[in-house]
This record gives structure tokens, sequence and C-alpha cells, in this order.
């Protein structure tokens, strides 16, 4: 009795590899993928054969990561990196994926391989775990860490342009009497809303942070001047004179503003932070609910 030939073993292999395989001719046509690139895409074999991985292209990738990996391979290297693609069904995953040119035996170009698993898991968590070293837990604003490095940044930017921008630190107005009558949970509820009304009325470009316990720092993007700096600092001592809802309570809140402009009061994040800090305390022994530029 005659029995069916079997695949050979490399043919089989790769069909139970892990990893998603695609191997292309050398004009980058697909020429085979396997079982386990038709699960991660959505796409079947016969939909892919033909085509380009160029069907994969999310578009969130920039034109210099791909002449990075041409470069390379053009070099004769492989080249390893984690793809931002787009599934069949149009949604995006992460894919770290290893490409290599590959030889005829004339030492010619023949075609690429590569070898790609989903990592999309992975990358999640490992933005998890970012946010949490680099955001305040309670409020979800950037904490100090991450405010030190913009305000590092910011400090570059204004060098670099010759353009002034602002530092602010605010803090809650009785924050202690809060605690004492309502109790730590009323606080954390004042904390969030001053977080938020802080947010809301600064742009994208801007940074509200909780530098800790009721101490909140800011970074007013430039260019901006004296003129422009009172507009954003009336209203969020505007903004956070409302009280706050907690229960069936209402909590009154205000916040004491001190800022202090680049180059004009330092030209280093602690000379800035500094004279931003005292303008803070001058604002409270004036009884607060306003805000005081350093001098």
């Amino acid at each position: 009795m005659s029995r069916k030939p079997r695949s050979p073993a490399p043919a089989w292999l790769l069909e139970h590899w892990p990893d998603a395989v695609v191997l292309t001719d050398a004009a980058g046509r697909i020429v085979y993928v396997n079982r386990a690139f038709e699960a991660m895409t959505g796409y079947a074999r016969a939909e892919a054969i033909g085509r380009t991985p160029a069907m994969l292209k999310s578009g969130k990738q920039g034109r210099a990561f791909y002449r990075r990996l041409w470069a390379r391979l053009r070099a004769g290297k492989p080249f390893r990196a984690v793809f931002l693609n787009r599934r069949k069904s149009g949604a995006l995953f992460h894919e770290e994926q290893v490409i290599r040119p590959l030889s005829g035996p004339d030492g010619r170009l023949a075609g690429y391989v590569s070898a790609g698993r989903d990592v999309s898991a992975h990358m999640r968590e490992h933005r998890r775990l970012e946010h949490a070293a680099t955001h305040d837990p309670l409020t979800a604003l950037p904490n100090r860490r991450l405010y030190l490095d913009r305000l590092g940044q910011a400090l570059h930017a204004a060098q670099r342009r010759k353009e002034r921008f602002a530092v602010g630190l605010l803090d809650i107005d009785r924050f202690k009497a809060v605690n004492t009558r309502y109790g730590h949970a009323a606080g954390d509820a004042v904390l969030r809303a001053v977080g938020r009304r802080c947010a809301r009325r600064l742009r994208a470009v801007d940074t509200v942070a909780r530098f800790g316990g009721d101490e909140f720092a800011l970074i007013i993007a430039g260019p901006v001047d004296r003129t422009a700096l009172a507009r954003v600092l009336d209203a969020l001592c505007a903004g956070n004179a409302r009280e706050v809802r907690y229960g069936r309570r209402r909590i009154a809140a205000s916040v004491s503003i001190g800022a202090a402009l680049y180059p004009v009061h330092g030209r280093s994040a602690a000379a800035l932070l500094r004279r931003a800090d005292a303008a803070m305390y001058a604002a409270k022994r004036a009884g607060g609910k306003r805000w005081a530029l350093g001098r």
C-alpha cells in the first residue's frame, strides 16, 4: 500500500513554528506565510501571497523608521525592531520582528525572511509600569520626577529659541483644616478636583504636576510674557475658587500660586523653583486666593 509522501522537515517545522514567518522574493512580494502569521494578522495565506508586507503597515511609524530598515537590509544585515502593525480587522498590534536578507547559490539577493511575535500585551504592561513611575496615582497627573524632566526640556528649548516661559508652584489654602474637619478621603477629593481644574485651564503644551502633598507645579510653555502669564494665573485662581462637592458636603477650596519667568527670575530649574516658592508663600501671607510673581 502506497503512502502519501511526508512534507520535508523544514516546511513542517515552519508550519508549526510559534513565530509568524514570512518569506518574500527579492522584490519583496510574499511567497510564503505560516499558520502563526495567519493567526496573528487575520490574513489567510491566499490573501497574503503576491502582496508585500506593507499590507500590515499602520501608518504610525514614520519614514525614518523604514529608512533604517532598508539601510540595514541593503547592507546585508538583519533588522530587529518592534513594529506597530495593523491586523486585517483594522486593530493595531505590536510585533517584535527580525528581518533577514537571503542570498541564493550565486550569492545574489534571493529574498527576505522575517519572524515575528505579537508583543502587544508586553507593550501594554510596559506602558502601565512607565505611567505608574511617572504619574501620581491619586490625581493621574505627572509626578515630581516627570515634572523635573519636562522642566529640563523646557529650559533647553527656551535657551535654544531665546524665549520666555514660566514656572509656577500652587498650594491649596488651609488644606490641613480640610483633612482635620472632613477626613483624608475628603482631602483626596479636593486634591483631585484641583488637579482637574488646573488641567482644564492649561494648554496641551503646558504641564500641571502633583509635586507632593497639597502642592502642584506648573510649566507655562513659551513664548509667554507677563500679560499672558497673568491671564493664565487669574484663570487658575478663579477656576479653583469654587467649592468642591464631596458627598452632600460642599468644601471651600482656593489656591495660592507663585510664579517665576525664565530668564528674568532665573536660568536654572533650581533658581526658578526657588523664586516661585518664595512668591507662593508671599501670596499665602497676603491671604491666599491669589497669585504672586517672583521678584
